[in-house]
């Protein structure tokens, strides 16, 4: 099929667009997991001490970012997606690779303008949670952070070997029809410009994915990208996702599954600069599949709160975390009042100058 630019119309929030004999889904952006997760502590020093069972506040929740009104899909490009402004266009259209380093040209295009350092390509597992995650989108037709299998981001990160926390952008259509994945598609890369000037071109308060790509310490990047076959009645139209990750640290490997009550060993090494400080458990209900008309109801993504924190020296803490130097190492009963669920394995850290505590690293492990 060809993109007849002139006859695109812009979109509303129904799921398709009807030009003559072809149809284009819309796209719609899903609010990223969440941006920069830190917080003042509670815990005080040991001269006034205190018992700190909770983390040092709820990390944030984003609100949540529809873009209405946006261009229709192969509409002119918006002024951040333009060819010229710095990063060239091809001149063809591009496969998975090719589209992925095109979009990694244009958040790093984009990052520059304040100031920051490019982020690098991460083909193993932010790559690969998210190329899974924007399948399953194109596949069924939502949009959000959670998967059809009731995953979550830090799930399908962790599964494909990944331990840094990881914050993500999704962007997709919300029709729920089922779709057959394009093994090899072609992708025109104007779609790559829009997909990544939907997410840059936000304005507060609804600018989650602009937050997440201008995140500072950002140093690597994971994307996927998914498209349908073009079909006599539709244009195919691919979905993307971004998954940041910061890399402040090094960590033991943790078990995939354990039994409620296991007493599990955290480890981990950090750099740049980052100042271990604690370690947190949180608990979720073990993932289901969600129907995609449930799924397109949940826009934004909360990072769950931790039922219980660990902290270093100076804290009244259940469990003291050994800190040396760079190292920290403690060991934490997987229990939130023997239930079995989703455990979510964070570790806390100093930034730079900065007294905040801030989660660097967030691992899920299946406790039964």
């Amino acid at each position: 099929m060809v993109y007849q630019l002139l006859t695109m119309k812009r979109y509303s929030s129904g799921p398709l667009v009807r030009l003559a004999t072809l149809a284009t889904p819309a796209l719609l952006l899903a609010t990223g997991a969440c941006s920069g997760p830190s917080a003042r502590p509670l815990g005080a020093p040991s001269a006034s001490p205190r018992t700190d069972t909770q983390p040092p506040s709820e990390v944030q929740r984003q609100p949540d970012s529809q873009s209405p009104g946006t261009s229709a899909p192969g509409g002119p490009a918006s002024k951040a997606g333009a060819a010229g402004a710095g990063v060239p266009r091809p001149s063809k259209k591009l496969s998975v690779l090719e589209a992925s380093r095109y979009m990694l040209a244009l958040v790093n295009r984009d990052r520059a303008t304040q100031g920051l350092a490019p982020v690098e390509l991460d083909d193993g597992a932010p790559t690969q949670a998210g190329q899974a995650h924007a399948e399953d989108m194109a596949r069924l037709g939502f949009l959000g952070h959670w998967g059809s299998d009731g995953s979550v981001p830090e799930q399908r990160h962790t599964e494909a070997g990944g331990a840094d926390m990881v914050l993500e952008n999704a962007l997709c259509f919300t029709d729920e029809a089922k779709r057959t994945l394009d093994a090899k598609p072609l992708i025109d890369p104007v779609q790559v410009e829009r997909a990544e000037s939907l997410f840059f071109d936000e304005v507060p308060p609804n600018d989650g994915h602009r937050k997440n790509i201008l995140k500072p310490g950002h140093t690597k990047v994971g994307i996927g990208v998914a498209q349908p076959i073009s079909t006599a009645t539709e244009i195919a139209v691919p979905c993307f996702t971004q998954e940041f990750t910061d890399g402040y640290g090094t960590y033991a490997a943790l078990p995939k599954r354990a039994k409620v009550g296991a007493v599990l060993h955290v480890e981990g090494i950090m750099n740049g600069g980052a100042r271990p400080s604690g370690v947190g458990v949180a608990r979720v209900v073990r993932p289901a599949p969600i129907a995609p008309s449930e799924l397109n109801k949940r826009r934004s993504y909360p990072v769950p709160k931790p039922f219980q924190m660990y902290w270093g020296p100076g804290f009244v803490t259940p469990i003291p975390v050994k800190i040396d130097g760079p190292r920290l190492a403690v060991d934490v009963p997987l229990s939130d009042r023997a239930q079995p669920g989703l455990y979510e394995i964070s570790v806390w850290a100093k930034l730079g100058k900065s007294e905040e505590h801030t989660m660097v690293s967030l691992r899920t492990i299946v406790v039964e």
